[in-house]
C-alpha cells in the first residue's frame, strides 16, 4: 500500500509512516523531502547514526524516539516496529529516519513488510549513501577504467549463519570494494579477499565519518589493514574502499 506523491507538493498524511535516509552524516547532503517532512512528522524514530543537528529542523511538538541499535542503548527491530505502528494507529505522521540511504543494508524491508502487515500506509524517500560522500572525498571516481562496483558488509543478515559475500565473483570482476560496516569485520574480510586472488598490496582507504567535520581518511593496503586499524583504534562509522 504505497502512496503516490508529488515532488513539489509532498504531503504527510495523518495513519502514515514514512521511512527515510538522513544522508551520511552532513546536513548539506539531506535531501529536500526530508527536510520538508521534518517539519510535518508528529513522531521521529531515528537511528543511532542520524546526526542530530538533522533533528533540529523538525518541528517544536515533535516526539523524538531514540531506537538505535547500540551496546550501550539498544531497541530491537520489534520494538521499532510495534512503534510505527502504534503511532500510526494514533493517527499520528511518522517519520522512521535512518543514516544513510534506506536500500543500503538497512532493515527498510522488514520494516516495510510489518507496516504491510498491518494495513499501515507508508512511504520510501531514498537518500545518499555513505559510499557516494566517501569517493568524492576520496577523489575515487565510481568507473574510473573499471565498470563494476561491488558493495556489502560486514555484518550477516539476521537469522543467517554466514555473511553470504561471493568473494570469488568479488574478484573476478575486478571492481571497487566499497565495505559497509566491515571494521569490527575486518581481519575476517582481509583474509578472505586475499584468499581469493586480491593482491596483499592492494590500497585500502578507510573513511571514518564521511562528509562530516570530523572526518578523517587513512590509507593503508590490505595486508596490512587489521593491525592498522588495530593500531590506530579506528571504530565505526567508516567505509572501507579497496581498489
Amino acid at each position: 500500500m504505497i502512496l503516490n506523491y508529488s515532488h513539489s507538493n509532498i504531503k504527510f498524511e495523518k495513519n502514515t509512516v514514512i521511512i527515510a535516509g538522513a544522508g551520511p552524516g552532513s546536513k548539506k547532503l539531506v535531501t529536500l523531502k526530508l527536510k520538508l517532512i521534518l517539519k510535518l512528522a508528529d513522531i521521529i524514530i531515528y537511528d543511532a547514526l542520524v546526526n542530530k543537528n538533522i533533528l533540529k529542523d523538525c518541528k517544536e511538538k515533535a516526539l523524538l524516539i531514540y531506537a538505535g541499535k547500540t551496546k550501550k542503548n539498544s531497541c530491537t527491530q520489534s520494538e521499532i516496529n510495534h512503534l510505527m505502528v502504534k503511532y500510526a494507529n494514533l493517527g499520528k505522521r511518522v517519520l522512521r529516519l535512518k543514516g544513510g540511504d534506506v536500500s543500503f543494508f538497512s532493515r527498510a524491508s522488514q520494516e516495510v513488510q510489518f507496516l504491510k502487515e498491518n494495513k499501515i500506509k507508508f512511504k520510501v524517500f531514498t537518500a545518499i549513501t555513505s559510499s557516494q560522500a566517501s569517493v568524492s572525498e576520496t577523489n575515487r571516481l565510481f568507473f574510473n577504467k573499471k565498470r563494476t562496483c561491488n558493495f556489502f558488509t560486514g555484518h550477516k543478515k539476521i537469522n543467517s549463519s554466514s555473511k553470504e559475500v561471493d568473494y570469488s565473483n568479488i574478484s573476478k570482476n575486478k571492481g571497487k570494494i566499497f565495505i559497509y560496516m566491515g571494521i569490527s569485520q575486518i581481519e575476517e574480510v582481509s583474509r578472505n579477499l586475499q584468499k581469493n586472488q586480491i593482491s596483499p598490496d592492494e590500497k585500502v582507504s578507510i573513511v571514518k565519518n564521511a562528509s562530516l567535520k570530523n572526518q578523517k581518511i587513512y590509507i593503508t593496503n590490505l595486508k596490512e589493514c587489521t593491525s592498522f586499524i588495530k593500531k590506530n583504534k579506528i571504530t565505526s562509522p567508516a567505509i572501507l574502499i579497496i581498489r
